[in-house]
């Protein structure tokens, strides 16, 4: 076997710059599975890779990969990045509490000479970060850093600790006897480029446009819905409901900020009771000061059908709102996008 003392070599790095993406845009059955891709480069590969030695042909070797805060002035040293990584990759050993993923290294990716990546990173909401808790020292060694003197405040935790940048961290690995997590070689790590999350927005003068992912749902509710409102203004008292004009009666919503002018919220069911394979619009309603601010119409189907089956004409519409100079943190590019499972 080859030497386990050298540092892995990465032969495709990560994006630069990327699109932050909750959890409701990531996953489920009414939604589509979005990795962290790789820039490009000259062997034409989509993802992370590293360089895998033929040598290294043992079941019990394994890549780990960790994401991780980047050192600054203010913070010395790396913690474990809270945003949560994920693949839907088979037999991945997944470490949730150091936020880490250890990729077995299959025959074909010894042929390969390579091994590539499919990453999911998920951005937290201020109302998960605030839950999070203490970050943690990626070396349990070293000495924490107290770096504010509130962990409730989720604003600041983001800007000392500086969450919209990341870096992988690939190390080789080994599974010994009946050890539940396999043993890391420190001295074969190596950290990918600082990934920075891009929070560049052009808006033009059409302020009322409102943006609302995804447009339709299951007929018994349960969908998570993402909605950029650009005239909302978190400093009023804000209402958003479901109306049903054919029955004359709103239904009130429960929602959450996610940032200034971003809200999340659960679809309830359908106020109209289902007669079959049928589907029907409801509008989404925001107002505030008793003055509507959005409207957007929601689409419920009474069969058992992914909410992202029509995610193309979704992009259609993405594209050409973007076609006017016009994008919002809500933006597609399909470059950055993979949609491997649109359907069950």
């Amino acid at each position: 076997m080859a030497q386990l003392n050298v540092p892995l070599r990465i032969i495709a790095q990560p994006k630069a710059s990327y699109r932050e993406r909750y959890s409701c845009e990531i996953g489920d059955r009414n939604r589509s599975q979005r990795y962290i891709h790789a820039e490009n480069n000259s062997n034409h590969l989509n993802y992370p890779t590293i360089e895998i030695p033929k040598q290294w042909n043992s079941p019990r070797l394994y890549i780990r990969v960790t994401l991780v805060t980047v050192c600054s002035e203010q913070v010395p040293v790396a913690y474990i990045h809270p945003y949560p990584i994920d693949t839907s990759e088979l037999n991945v050993i997944k470490d949730i509490e150091r936020n880490t993923l250890y990729f077995p290294i299959l025959e074909e990716e010894l042929n390969q000479d390579r091994k590539s990546f499919r990453i999911i990173r998920k951005k937290l909401t201020q109302h998960e970060l605030r839950n999070y808790g203490q970050l943690c020292p990626l070396n349990k060694d070293e000495k924490d850093i107290l770096c504010t003197d509130n962990p409730l405040d989720v604003r600041r935790i983001i800007d000392i600790y500086q969450l919209g940048k990341s870096q992988l961290l690939f190390s080789l690995a080994e599974l010994v006897h009946d050890d539940l997590l396999p043993s890391i070689y420190d001295e074969t790590s190596i950290y990918s480029h600082i990934m920075t999350a891009n929070t560049t927005t052009h808006i033009n003068n059409n302020k009322s446009f409102v943006r609302c992912v995804p447009t339709k749902g299951h007929w018994n509710g349960g969908d998570d819905i993402l909605m950029i409102i650009p005239k909302l203004d978190k400093r009023k008292i804000c209402q958003v409901y479901f109306g049903c004009s054919s029955l004359n009666k709103k239904r009130r919503i429960h929602f959450e900020f996610v940032d200034m002018k971003t809200i999340i919220f659960t679809t309830p069911p359908c106020p109209i009771q289902s007669t079959g394979n049928q589907s029907i619009e409801i509008p989404i309603v925001v107002s505030q000061s008793d003055e509507e601010i959005a409207r957007v119409n929601f689409l419920y189907q009474s069969y058992n059908q992914c909410s992202n089956c029509n995610i193309g004409a979704m992009f259609d519409c993405f594209k050409s709102s973007n076609s006017d100079g016009q994008s919002s943190s809500l933006d597609f590019c399909s470059d950055e996008i993979d949609i491997f499972s649109v359907c069950s």
